[in-house]
C-alpha cells in the first residue's frame, strides 16, 4: 500500500533459521594512541565519541591501556541486549571496537569453534580478535561485508586499522608526530586541541573539480581517510598503510550469455538474502529504478510480505522528474509497504536542511542529490533502522550516461573536420534555459571534449569547474596562495588506478576507486547515520563485485544499451516498464530552484561582503554565472552550488585567516 509517514512500525524481519541471538551492529568508533607520553587523555576519547553520537545513539564503550584508548558509539541491529563492545578474545589481550556489519560472521563463528576458540557472544564483532589470533594482521580477508576496524594487540602494543573493499564506512586518522588520533568522522579529529585547523589548498581546488574532495586527503591539512581496501598498523610511533584487496577484471567472452545471467542473479540474491538479517525493522529505499527495484523485488521473494519502501517526489506544482509513479507501481506489484516524501515546498524544506548537511559532512560536499538523500533518511527513520540501497549498480553495470558519451567520442572523431565544426559551432549557438539548459550544457561538454584522450576526457566530462574555469573562478590573490603551495592540476581520476585494456572497463574501475565511495558512499553513510539509519548495499558485496568483473563490458554496454545484462537478469522479475525506461537518478531540478525558490539563498551566500571577506572568489566571475543563470542564457547550477555550498562550510568551519573557527563542530 502506499501511505504517509505515521503508524505502527513493521515487524522485524528474522531470516528462518536465524538466531534472535546473533549480533550485528553498526556504530561509530574513535581512538587515540601515543608513542612515549604516557597516560591516554580518557576524556579527549569520550568527547570524541560523544560527537558522533548520531551514528550510535543505543549505547557506548571504551578501553583505556595506558598509551591507548578505544571509544565507540552503538546503533543496535541484532543481539541489542549483549552486543556491547569494546571485544575481547579469551585472555583479554586483543581488545577491537568496530564499526559495520560482517555478514558471513555465523560461517566464521562456526569456523572458529572448530578451531577450539571460545566464543562468550553471538556478536559479529567477536569473530574479529579471534581470526586476528589465527590469521593475523591477514584476517580482514576473510570478512564480508562493509567495516571500518581499530584493533589493539597488547602484547605487541600495535594498533591495526581496517576499512572495507569498497569504503563504504568511513574512517579518518591525524598523526601528531608519534601519536596517533582516529575517528568515523572529521569531527572527532577536529576535536583534538592540539590539531590546528588549515586548509588543504590542494584539497580545495580539487573539490571545484569533483563536487567533493578527492581521498585520502581531506579538506583539513594532515587529516587522511584511510583509502578502502586498506589496512593501517601503528606501533612504536610508525604508521604503514597497505592495500589487501583490489578489484581486478578478468572476462571471458567463451562463456555464454545464459552463463552470465544466471551467474549474476545467483550472486545478486545471494548477497541481498545475507543482507537482510536484521532483529529490528527493515525496508528499502525504492525511486522505481532498475537497482532499487531489483533489490526490492528480490526481498519481496525471500521475505513476502514484510517489506517497507520508501520514495522521494515532487508536489503539484514543483518542476522535475517525479519518479513515484514508478515506484509506486513496483511497490503494487511486490505487495509492499510503500510511503513517499514530498518535496511541498523546497525553499523551506532545503534552507532548514542546508546547515544540517553541512554538520554530517564537515568539509564541502556539493552533489545536490544529498537533499533527496536526507530527506528519504529522514522519512525511512520513522520506520526502520535498516534500509536498503541500489548504490552500486549503475559502477558495476554500466548506468551513466556519461559512460555512452566518453566511448561515443571515439565515433564522433571519425566525422569529417568539416562536419565536426559545424556541430560544434552550432552546438554553442544554443542557449541554455529552462529544464533543456542541462541537455545543452552536456552536449557542449561532449564536443568540446571529444578530441581529447580518454583520461583528459572522462575528466571534462565529470569535472564541475575545468582547470580554465577555475583559474577565472578564484582570486588573484588565491591563485598566488595555491602557486605557493605549489597546488597542481587535479589528478585526472583514471590516472588514480591502473589502466585497463578495454576503455569501458578502465571508465568503471575508475568509478569504483574514486566516485563511488568519495561521492556517492560517503553521501549515503552521512545523511543515513545523521539520522542513526543503517544503509546496507548489496550491489557491493564484493563475491558478486568480483564475478561482475569476469562479464565482458560489451554485455554491461551492449551499444546503446546501459545495464544490458542486469537487464536480461532480471526479465520475467521487473516489468519491462521498468526494465526499459530511461534513467533518471536521484536528483532534484537544481537549476529552476535556483531561479525560483532557492534564488535567496544563492544570492545571499554569493554577492556582497558575505563573499568579499572570504577573499577566494574572482567577484565578477560569480556575478556573471548568477545573472547569466537568472537570465536563463546558461545553466550554471553545478558551478553556483558548488560556489554556495563551499562559502557555506568556510564561514561555519574557518576564519578568514585560516585558524580555528569559534564554533566549528555544533552549527
Amino acid at each position: 500500500m502506499v501511505g504517509d509517514l505515521g503508524g505502527e512500525s513493521p515487524a522485524p524481519m528474522i531470516l528462518p533459521g536465524t538466531s534472535i541471538t546473533e549480533g550485528l551492529l553498526m556504530c561509530g568508533i574513535v581512538g587515540s594512541v601515543h608513542a612515549e607520553r604516557g597516560q591516554i587523555d580518557q576524556q579527549l576519547v569520550r568527547r570524541m565519541c560523544a560527537l558522533i553520537r548520531r551514528r550510535g545513539p543505543d549505547d557506548d564503550g571504551f578501553f583505556f591501556d595506558g598509551q591507548v584508548g578505544l571509544g565507540m558509539r552503538r546503533l543496535a541491529i541484532i543481539d541489542v541486549n549483549s552486543g556491547r563492545q569494546p571485544v575481547f578474545n579469551e585472555d583479554r589481550t586483543v581488545a577491537v571496537v568496530f564499526n559495520g556489519e560482517i555478514y558471513n560472521y555465523q560461517e566464521l563463528r562456526e569456523g572458529l569453534l572448530k578451531r577450539g576458540h571460545v566464543l562468550t557472544s553471538h556478536s559479529d564483532t567477536e569473530c574479529i580478535v579471534h581470526l586476528y589470533e589465527d590469521f593475523g594482521e591477514d584476517y580482514v580477508t576473510h570478512l564480508r561485508g562493509m567495516f571500518a576496524i581499530a584493533l589493539w594487540d597488547l602484547r605487541q602494543k600495535k594498533l591495526l586499522l581496517a576499512r572495507d573493499r569498497f569504503g563504504i564506512k568511513p574512517l579518518y586518522y591525524w598523526q601528531d608526530g608519534r601519536d596517533l588520533y582516529f575517528g568515523s568522522e572529521l569531527k572527532c579529529l577536529l576535536a583534538v586541541d592540539r590539531y590546528e585547523r588549515q586548509m588543504d589548498l590542494q584539497s580545495v581546488s580539487d573539490f571545484f573539480t569533483f563536487k567533493y574532495v578527492p581521498g585520502p586527503r581531506t579538506i583539513y591539512r594532515g587529516i587522511a581517510e584511510l583509502p578502502p581496501g586498506h589496512t593501517a598498523v601503528w606501533k612504536n610511533g610508525e604508521l604503514t598503510t597497505r592495500r589487501y584487496w583490489q578489484l581486478k577484471y578478468s572476462t571471458d567472452p567463451n562463456k555464454s550469455i545464459d552463463y552470465y545471467r544466471e551467474g549474476l542473479l545467483h550472486h545478486l540474491e545471494e548477497a541481498v538474502r545475507l543482507h537482510l538479517v536484521s532483529e529490528v525493522p527493515l525496508g528499502s529505499f525504492l525511486s522505481g529504478g532498475i537497482d532499487s527495484s531489483a533489490i526490492v523485488a528480490l526481498m519481496a521473494k525471500i521475505c513476502p510480505g514484510n517489506v517497507k519502501t520508501f520514495t522521494v517526489g515532487f508536489g503539484e506544482g514543483q518542476p522535475g522528474a517525479d519518479e513515484r509513479p514508478y515506484a509506486r507501481a513496483v511497490a503494487e506489484l511486490f505487495k509492499t509497504d510503500h510511503s513517499e516524501c514530498v518535496y511541498d515546498n523546497p525553499q523551506t524544506q532545503v534552507e532548514s536542511i542546508l546547515p544540517l548537511m553541512l554538520e554530517a559532512f564537515d568539509e564541502p560536499f556539493a552533489d545536490s542529490s544529498m537533499i533527496p538523500n536526507y530527506l528519504v533518511c529522514q522519512a525511512a527513520r520513522q520506520w526502520v533502522t535498516v534500509a536498503m540501497s541500489g548504490i552500486g549498480g549503475d559502477e558495476l553495470f554500466a548506468g551513466y550516461e556519461r559512460y555512452r558519451g566518453a566511448l561515443a567520442a571515439n565515433t564522433y572523431q571519425r566525422l569529417p573536420g568539416v562536419l565536426r565544426h559545424s556541430l560544434r559551432a552550432l552546438i554553442h549557438s544554443l542557449p541554455q534555459w529552462d529544464m533543456a539548459g542541462l541537455w545543452i550544457d552536456r552536449m557542449k561538454r561532449f564536443v568540446d571534449g571529444a578530441a581529447l584522450p580518454l583520461p583528459e576526457r572522462y575528466q571534462q566530462y565529470l569535472s564541475a569547474f575545468t582547470e580554465p574555469d577555475k583559474a577565472s573562478l578564484f582570486s588573484q590573490d588565491f591563485l598566488n596562495e595555491l602557486r605557493k603551495a605549489h597546488v597542481g592540476s587535479a589528478e585526472l581520476a583514471m590516472h588514480k588506478v591502473e589502466q585497463c585494456r578495454d576503455p569501458l572497463e578502465w571508465i568503471l574501475l575508475t568509478d569504483m576507486e574514486t566516485y563511488l565511495p568519495d561521492d556517492e558512499l560517503r553521501k549515503a553513510d552521512r545523511m543515513s547515520m545523521w539520522h542513526s539509519l543503517e544503509v546496507r548495499v548489496p550491489f557491493l558485496d564484493h563475491k558478486l563485485v568480483e564475478f561482475v568483473s569476469t562479464i565482458p563490458s560489451g554485455l554491461k554496454l551492449k551499444g546503446w544499451e546501459k545495464k544490458h545484462i542486469l537487464i536480461k537478469s532480471l526479465e520475467g522479475i521487473l516489468p519491462d516498464s521498468i526494465l526499459r525506461r530511461r534513467k533518471q537518478g536521484f536528483s532534484i531540478p537544481l537549476g529552476a530552484w535556483l531561479r525560483g525558490p532557492l534564488r535567496e539563498l544563492l544570492w545571499a551566500n554569493l554577492t556582497g561582503d558575505a563573499l568579499r571577506d572570504l577573499g577566494l572568489f574572482n567577484l565578477q566571475a560569480v556575478e556573471r554565472m548568477l545573472d547569466e543563470h537568472d537570465r536563463g542564457v546558461r545553466n550554471h547550477e553545478t558551478q553556483l552550488w558548488a560556489a554556495m555550498m563551499f562559502a557555506i562550510w568556510h564561514r561555519t568551519y574557518m576564519k578568514v585567516d585560516g585558524s580555528r573557527a569559534a564554533n566549528a563542530t555544533v552549527l
